[in-house]
């Protein structure tokens, strides 16, 4: 996680801020932090044997069971009961490790738990993720020094040593969010990537607390507020596709939008590129004129036109998915002269930041 603290100076322009006069001074404090950390939260009000039964049954489903044999065949061989063997769990957590990163490079996947599987910071203790879910029988308990014991014992501790401190440290100072969404990723992997990206998506905000910024907040808890869902890579889609992409990021978080608004939060979709690495531009593609961008590849020597296709404003239907959506280059950012003064070229940046920080600077 990375922290930044800024000290913006400005001139209010609200009836309080005139009357006041002189300069006025907002302080902020950033966090960055890696999206699968969100994935954790969840997990605060879940029993190990109620994650391992919903994880299973999503393993054994959809293009995640091909991914997920291996480890599923090493559970099967080291029964729930069995006794607590620190080197077996060890391997379990390995290969359950292995198939999660299976399941995003290989199909695009987001709904991976646990996220510091993935993207594990810095730990003191690996040992902290020497655990994965394991099958229980139906009614069945869990034996005292078995192996399922253990492993329930470490997905506690990840809880209280790891998620528990994140959570708090969101929940103590964090009013404002933004959520940065690769849609256009989930599209190229295809339908069963894209559902995945919309449940990921809707658990990690069931977690969020939401609600109106005061006092009594301030002193009991700080809720957000304002949170923005940005599509990325505005950039490799031309000007009209782009308010398809903002209508499709609205689309996928239709559901936890209507609950934060319900707590008086305000919500609110973009598509956004920090650093426009394209040009709008045409191309005849089958003796027709379409949209295209224009850009250098990060391994290229020369600019090319691309075309997207089609982006849809909802979740696409079932025709759409036929063949697998554009595959995106990966454009160079431009140069920047140093002597420019219209800054570093972006997409909806300026949108962001006043949605985000607007009511604070008047």
């Amino acid at each position: 996680m990375r922290r930044a603290d800024l000290a913006l100076r400005f001139i209010p322009t609200g009836l309080l801020g005139r009357l006041a006069g002189g300069i006025g001074e907002l302080r902020l404090e950033i966090l960055d932090y890696p999206g699968e950390w969100l994935l954790d939260l969840p997990l605060l009000r879940q029993s190990y044997r109620d994650w391992s039964r919903t994880t299973l049954d999503l393993a054994r489903r959809g293009p995640r069971a091909a991914l997920a044999r291996d480890w599923l065949d090493f559970l099967a061989r080291h029964s729930a009961d069995n006794a607590g063997d620190a080197e077996i769990a060890r391997q379990a957590s390995e290969l359950y490790r292995a198939f999660l990163a299976a399941c995003r490079m290989q199909q695009q996947l987001s709904f991976l738990q646990p996220g510091r599987f993935l993207n594990s910071g810095q730990l003191a203790d690996p040992s902290l993720l020497y655990f994965c879910p394991m099958p229980f029988a139906v009614g069945a308990g869990i034996r005292p020094g078995s192996i399922a014991a253990l492993m329930e014992e470490r997905f506690e501790a990840y809880k209280r040593v790891i998620v528990q401190p994140f959570f708090a440290l969101l929940a103590r100072g964090v009013d404002r969010q933004i959520v940065l969404v690769d849609v256009l990723r989930a599209l190229n992997a295809g339908e069963e990537a894209f559902a995945d990206q919309r449940l990921a998506l809707e658990t990690i905000l069931a977690a969020f607390r939401f609600g109106r910024r005061s006092l009594l907040r301030l002193l009991f808890g700080a809720r957000i507020d304002r949170v923005l869902f940005a599509a990325t890579k505005a950039d490799h889609v031309p000007a009209l596709q782009r308010d398809h992409l903002e209508a499709l990021m609205a689309n996928l978080v239709a559901v936890p939008s209507l609950r934060a608004e319900q707590a008086r939060a305000r919500v609110a979709a973009t598509a956004l590129a920090s650093v426009r690495c394209t040009e709008d531009g045409t191309d005849m593609i089958d003796g027709r004129k379409v949209d295209v961008v224009i850009g250098l590849p990060h391994d290229g020597i020369k600019r090319i036109r691309f075309f997207p296709g089609i982006v849809p404003m909802t979740a696409p239907p079932k025709g759409f998915w036929g063949e697998r959506f554009t595959e995106f280059p990966v454009f160079q950012p431009p140069r920047i002269e140093t002597a420019a003064k219209d800054g570093i070229p972006h997409i909806n940046l300026d949108k962001a930041l006043d949605f985000l920080l607007g009511d604070a600077l008047t």
